[in-house]
């Protein structure tokens, strides 16, 4: 499944933002039939970046645009390779 890195930047407030909300986040992700592999809190222009896998573009922007209006937050999704395959693709150039 393809892999997703979305960056969340809070523009509003993030109080009640515990383990009760990354449940509803949870569930958000699963009905786009994705999965959630790793959430990182930053320190600096952006607030959070997860890692996530989703069966293809459409899905990811739409958990993306749906996890970004529970938590107030402005998101950057990009999709990513792994090395291995990053590195195959450029021999192919």
């Amino acid at each position: 499944m393809p892999t997703y890195v979305t960056l969340y930047n809070y523009t509003g407030p993030i109080k009640g933002g515990g383990p009760e909300r990354f449940e509803k986040i949870n569930q958000i992700v699963a009905e786009e039939k994705g999965k959630i592999l790793h959430v990182y809190g930053l320190l600096g222009a952006y607030d959070v970046l997860s890692v996530s896998e989703f069966p293809d573009n459409r899905a990811a922007m739409k958990a993306a645009a749906r996890v970004g209006s529970l938590i107030s937050a402005k998101t950057n999704t990009m999709a990513a390779l792994e090395l291995d395959d990053f590195l195959k693709l450029l021999t192919e150039l």
